[in-house]
């Protein structure tokens, strides 16, 4: 039998391929440790991580919604081949030669099932995340995080929480029942994978219901009855998937509140681990020379009360002024370092970022958060930070995390920072990058129009509320039976 030369390069390449043999071991989180990045931007898509590929096809949308509105019946090919390319085995080679070990993967839950009125593409995202963590699994042994990062209805009122100004999530039993069902096919995903000792659940992200976009990044961005709901979703959750198989453990992203606030609701045994998400760029006055005792504070503060691990899913080093290119290494060990030595480790945002809107300082934000960027540069190398968080802090130079749990019992007040001179206080002067506080997200970039916006978000609350129950076509309020 002749073989083509695309079918001998193939074989070879297979047979030169030196595999890892995955463990039959399940993690556990209260012992695991590991390093990794996010790979955002691949199969939920924003618009600040490419601005080539949305100024290609977006038009005018700012969120992966609008795009998919504004392409219409060309959505389905284009998404496509976005998710072949944007990612491939190359880039979690790439990965791995840096030393990372785990993976945090966002999916918004239209890759998980199809919702009646979702702009959001269902198609072959499913497949596409199977082909890379296979790879990942078999060649590296990489933990794998599954990342739910939308919920039917906008579980944050964000683009990469469904839409912009979609908060329909909340006290909605329709949407509940559709975000069960999607945490239904992430679990038989998982126990069918051939691989379920390798993957870690996580069915939410960033959950806000307060639409005043100056609070988002705070405690108060969550209020004490969008906490009720969301717990009834997570205690929802683990029920689930102890069902199918209690070793998969559930990452919980509890918002801006930290594990304290949250730990009394679940037995010492839950099978939990809580995600925090540290960023540097906005909320209080970093500075690239010194945000390194920033992020050194914020490891140890982020363990919460200790009852159960923390990960901080998401970081990165870009600061609210004074960027520099000198310190990008500096800041980058110290994260690696810190957040593995105090938590369980840290998946940084994210593994490609091209962002091109200038930083105050030196450069553009794809030069502080593009991760693959870091390791094509020889930075990474998480022992180089140990240096820098061996200084004893006094209490008066630890600085305030953006996710402090001790801000809980304020959730009600709109503005925290105002009863605590150290607290941070989110404000319109200091935007994030592309505009938005806390993250970076949306296509504008001046703090002029984050005020317009925080002004603008309260009042459309009401329409988007509308439009997630013309989507499901219930009611709020609604009970359509039993979700367990």
């Amino acid at each position: 039998m002749m073989l083509s030369p695309l079918t001998t390069s193939l074989l070879a390449s297979l047979i030169s391929t030196t595999l890892a043999v995955p463990t039959s071991n399940y993690i556990d989180w209260k012992t695991f440790k590991a390093t990794g990045v996010n790979l955002g931007g691949w199969l939920v898509q924003e618009a600040v991580i490419d601005p080539v590929f949305w100024a290609q096809y977006a038009g005018n949308a700012t969120d992966e919604w609008g795009l998919c509105t504004h392409l219409a019946t060309q959505c389905g090919p284009v998404l496509e081949k976005r998710y072949a390319t944007f990612i491939t085995p190359s880039d979690i080679d790439l990965l791995a030669s840096s030393g990372a070990t785990i993976l945090r993967i966002p999916t918004s839950y239209a890759a998980w099932v199809k919702v009646p009125g979702s702009q959001l593409y269902s198609g072959n995202q499913v497949s596409y995340l199977k082909t890379i963590t296979t790879y990942a699994i078999t060649k590296y042994n990489m933990h794998i995080i599954i990342d739910v990062h939308s919920l039917p209805g906008g579980v944050n009122g964000m683009g990469f929480g469904e839409a912009d100004g979609h908060f329909g999530w909340f006290n909605n039993q329709t949407a509940l029942t559709y975000s069960y069902a999607v945490i239904d096919a992430v679990i038989a995903y998982v126990q069918g994978s051939g691989f379920p000792q390798f993957y870690t659940i996580e069915p939410i992200n960033e959950p806000v219901d307060n639409p005043n976009l100056v609070d988002f990044g705070q405690p108060a961005a969550l209020s004490d009855s969008g906490a009720a709901w969301v717990l009834k979703y997570i205690q929802g959750v683990l029920a689930k998937v102890k069902a199918v198989n209690a070793k998969i453990p559930v990452m919980f992203q509890g918002s801006f509140k930290g594990e304290a606030y949250w730990s009394a609701n679940f037995p010492t045994g839950t099978n939990l681990v809580f995600d925090v998400h540290n960023y540097y760029f906005a909320g209080r006055p970093t500075d690239s020379n010194t945000v390194s005792a920033d992020i050194c504070a914020d490891a140890k503060a982020s363990v919460g009360d200790g009852k159960f691990p923390v990960f901080i899913g998401e970081w990165s080093i870009q600061t609210v002024s004074n960027n520099l290119f000198a310190t990008r290494r500096k800041n980058l060990n110290t994260g690696l370092y810190a957040f593995a030595k105090y938590d369980h480790g840290s998946a940084y945002w994210t593994a490609k970022f091209s962002g091109n809107v200038p930083v105050e300082g030196q450069g553009v934000q794809g030069d502080y958060w593009n991760y693959e960027g870091f390791v094509g540069l020889g930075y990474v190398n998480a022992s180089e930070g140990a240096a820098y968080c061996s200084l004893v802090l006094t209490p008066t130079q630890i600085p305030v995390p953006l996710t402090n749990p001790d801000f809980h019992h304020r959730t009600s007040d709109p503005h925290p920072g105002t009863q605590n001179p150290a607290a941070p206080s989110l404000s319109h002067d200091v935007a994030g990058p592309c505009g938005i506080l806390m993250r970076g997200r949306y296509p504008r970039g001046v703090a002029a129009e984050i005020e317009d916006t925080a002004e603008e978000r309260p009042q459309s609350r009401d329409a988007a509320d509308d439009q997630a129950d013309a989507v499901f076509s219930v009611a709020p309020d609604e009970d359509v039976g039993d979700t367990d």
